[in-house]
Parts: structure tokens; C-alpha cells; sequence
């Protein structure tokens, strides 16, 4: 990434403790990644939201109320700003509306000044690989530049034997680790009991769950918040309604979103955004959208128009989806997605031809606020797997980019969401029109290409 150093790592120290284990890995970072504690000449000019990149043009920048609060800066107001305060990822930001203290040494004393409801000082991190790597490097980055202690907030992380027989990396960034079962990732890494089990007995505050294994289980956030234990990512209930294919594609089009026409395309959910109450699916209006057998579902795909897609809710990553072009074709294909994801609701969707795959990027609070991250353009995919990312988005008019983002936002205010998340759309260039296909309510694998735009740091963007 442009905006992020490479850390020096020294070698690290493994120290046994008992049934866990302590890591420790300096980053070695030196006063040149320091931001300045003087911000009196930066507060003058820059007036703009701690979420949102301060240099962005706002042509393409998309809020909650479609404007921004930013102060455009001429030549000469840039250049008058400190070079030590500049494109500085999850610090600078809040540093220059004041929020920052010289003597601001721990997340208590951020928590207290904000007048935050509960301080993180240990992080679990039911992940591993580069996922893990990524969290604890961006948080690990942030802490320095917030108390000038990378280890001002302590990561406990799972190690299968897999994990500890490769010398996997992110075991080294822990400070400490505890080994757990191999085998599948649902007996690890998948595994919410576990998972809470762990949280339990070593006292974390947090837990993070990256993406796959168990990030898109509702599950997860339900056992944590019954046992006072954060879960960084959205609620259950907004995980639910937005995470399954099925219930995000009514509450889209309940909410004039476009969508492609498919095997629920009659249903509409009633919704008051003056009351602020969130929105829900019931399950019978739920079901309603389902292909249970493949005789209705073969009625159902004649009435949308050949060629179709049946897709599993809970399928992703190429599984649990295929293209139908005709009548008879379509029993065999069915079991083949029943089979490829077993219990998974199905449903069917127009097949879209020619069409470029767009996501925005979006970033909500608990107070219900939420903007958007411009998009990333994911076109460039092999069996259904994306290849190359490419950010911003430029496939499409800046106003129609406007569009996408204005309605991701207004999808994640419907249910309530918190955390970071992806709204997926596909845009035909022939007629400039964009149908909503689905929302990812985690943190993506590639998030970075959006960090790199707006040097915003959303690992950590999801703690605070």
C-alpha cells in the first residue's frame, strides 16, 4: 500500500506460559511517522468529519445526506499544511477537530474523552493467515499514532497445529496465542462456541472475525453480546437481514433499489424511516421467495425468461451458483446447487449478460450515522472468483457512481448496520442502469485498494 510502510519486523520472542503462549514483534517505527501534537495552523483549514477523507473532491464523495462538510483547500492552503500531518491513515482526522491529547497514552483515556460506552484493551482474533496479519498490523499502526504505543491494545490469537507447523506469520504479531484443534475451519476457526470460550477466559473486550470462517455467522455476535463481549463487525439482526442474498434483495427493493428480476421480485416490505426503526424480514414473506423443488422452481425461471441463475443464500466464492439456459437442464442443475450447499435456501435471478461487477465501500456507527467509501471495480473475476481490484471505480458517470453509493447508505441505515461492509451491484455500460446483487457484512479481502484512495484505515475504523 502507498499510505502504509512496510513494518520492520525484529525476530520475534515466543515466551510459554502455561496453556498459552506470549509473542512478541516490534514494528520499529521512528519519529518520521509521528503526527505532530501542533495542529493550531491544520484546525484552521480543515473542517470535515473524522470518517470522511479531508482532500476528497466533492464530486465524489457520498454521505448519508449525499453532501460533505469539507473545506475545499486551494494550491496554496495545501501546501501551508505541515508535511507531518499529511495522509497520515486514522489520525489525522481526528487530531485536527481537536480530539487529540500530548498525554493520551491509553484507549481509556480516548474512550473517556469521547465519551465512549466501553474501552478495548484486548482483542481476540478468531481469524488467521493474512487476515489476521492485516488486522493487527492496521490497529498496531493506529495505536501508534493515537498513544505512540503500537501494543497499546493487546491481540489474542487461535493457532491450529497447521498454523504453528507452517510458521504462520501472524502467530509472531500476537502478543499472546492459544492452540486449538485442527482439522476443518468448523472446528476452529468456524467455531462460535469456541470462539467464546476462548474470549471468556482471557478476558477480551473484543472479538474480530475478518473475513470467511465464522465473520458472516449471526451466530457469533448473538453468543458475544449475551456474554458482554463486543463483536467488531455489524449486530446480528443487521447481519442477517443485509449478509443473506434473499432478505438483502427484498429489503433493496423495498427500498427502490434496482433489482434484477428474480424469484421474489413481487415482494415489498413496509418501512418508516421517520420512527428510526430498523427493518426487518419476516420469515413467511421470507420464505415466499424461496425455490424449494425443482418443478416450481422450473415455472418460476420460465415466467422470469431464460437463461437464469440459481443461486444458494448461503453459498459465495463461486460456490452454489449456476447458470441455466433452458427447461431441461434446469432439475440437474438444481440439485447441484442443493448439494454444492447443503441447506441453503435457493433462489433464482435473471442472468445478467455483459455487465461490469461494482461494490461500495461502506462505513457505519452506532449512532446510525453511515457514508460511503466510493467503489471498487471487480470485473475481472475467473470462475466467479475475483482477480483483480481496481479502486476508485471509473467504469460508470460520476452521478451514477453517486446513485450507488447514496443507496448503499441508505440500505445500511434501514437495518441498523455498524462496522464496515460492501454493497455488490452490477452496471451495464450499454444503458448506464446498475441493479443491486447483494451486500458483504464484513470487512473484504480487498479493503486495501479502498485504503489506498481515501487513507482511511478501517481495520481500525471498525474498533473505534
Amino acid at each position: 500500500m502507498a499510505s502504509v510502510r512496510e513494518a520492520q519486523i525484529s525476530p520475534s520472542k515466543i515466551i510459554q506460559n502455561g496453556n498459552h503462549h506470549i509473542s512478541k514483534v516490534k514494528f520499529g517505527l521512528d519519529n518520521s511517522h509521528h503526527i505532530d501534537d501542533n495542529h493550531g495552523s491544520l484546525d484552521k483549514i480543515l473542517e470535515s468529519s473524522a470518517l470522511s477523507n479531508n482532500y476528497s473532491s466533492p464530486s465524489n464523495h457520498s454521505t448519508l445526506n449525499g453532501s460533505t462538510h469539507a473545506k475545499i483547500l486551494s494550491n496554496d492552503e495545501y501546501q501551508s499544511i505541515p508535511k507531518q500531518c499529511t495522509r497520515k491513515m486514522s489520525g489525522l482526522s481526528i487530531a485536527s477537530n481537536g480530539f487529540r491529547s500530548p498525554n493520551m497514552t491509553t484507549p481509556k483515556e480516548l474512550c473517556d474523552l469521547l465519551s465512549g460506552s466501553r474501552v478495548i484493551n484486548k482483542i481476540l482474533i478468531a481469524n488467521n493467515g493474512i487476515a489476521a496479519v492485516k488486522c493487527m498490523r492496521s490497529i498496531r499502526r493506529w495505536s501508534y499514532e493515537m498513544y505512540r504505543d503500537e501494543h497499546a491494545i493487546k491481540f489474542v490469537a487461535m493457532v491450529t497445529p497447521e498454523d504453528m507447523k507452517a510458521n504462520a506469520e501472524y502467530i509472531r504479531y500476537a502478543d499472546h496465542y492459544v492452540n486449538v484443534q485442527g482439522g476443518p475451519s468448523h472446528m476452529n476457526y468456524s467455531n462460535c462456541e469456541l470462539i467464546l470460550d476462548i474470549a471468556k477466559r482471557f478476558s477480551v473486550e473484543a472479538v474480530w472475525a475478518g473475513w470467511g470462517h465464522a465473520s458472516e455467522n449471526p451466530k457469533l455476535p448473538e453468543l458475544l453480546h449475551r456474554y458482554g463481549i463486543i463483536f467488531i463487525g455489524p449486530p446480528e439482526q443487521a447481519m442477517w437481514a443485509l449478509g443473506d442474498k434473499i432478505a438483502s434483495t427484498i429489503i433493496a427493493q423495498s427500498a427502490d433499489v434496482p433489482t434484477f428480476p428474480w424469484s421474489g421480485s413481487h415482494l415489498k416490505l413496509e418501512w418508516d424511516g421517520d420512527n428510526n426503526e430498523n427493518i426487518r424480514v419476516p420469515m413467511d414473506i421470507y420464505e415466499k421467495a424461496c425455490i424449494k423443488d425443482a418443478t416450481k422452481g422450473v415455472e418460476i425461471a420460465t415466467r422470469i425468461g431464460f437463461p437464469v441463475m440459481i443461486k444458494a443464500s448461503e453459498g459465495g466464492g463461486g460456490k452454489g451458483i449456476r447458470k441455466v439456459t433452458n427447461r431441461e437442464d434446469f432439475e440437474n442443475l438444481f440439485r447441484q446447487v442443493q448439494a454444492e450447499v447443503p441447506g441453503s435456501p435457493i433462489f433464482l435471478m435473471k442472468y445478467a449478460d455483459s455487465c461490469r461487477h461494482l461494490e461500495v465501500q461502506i462505513l457505519a456507527d452506532q449512532s446510525g450515522q453511515a457514508i460511503s467509501l466510493f467503489g471498487r471495480d471487480c470485473s475481472i473475476q475467473r470462475r466467479h472468483q475475483k482477480i483483480i481490484e481496481e479502486a476508485p471505480a471509473i467504469i460508470a458517470p460520476p452521478e451514477i457512481l453517486e446513485q450507488m453509493e447514496k443507496a448503499a447508505v441508505r440500505l445500511a441505515k434501514m437495518v441498523g448496520y455498524v462496522s464496515a461492509g460492501t454493497i455488490e451491484y452490477l452496471y451495464n455500460p450499454n444503458d448506464q442502469t446498475y441493479f443491486f446483487l447483494e451486500l458483504n457484512p464484513r470487512l473484504q479481502v480487498e479493503h486495501p485498494c479502498t485504503e489506498m484512495v481515501t487513507d482511511i484505515n478501517l481495520p481500525a475504523c471498525q474498533l473505534q
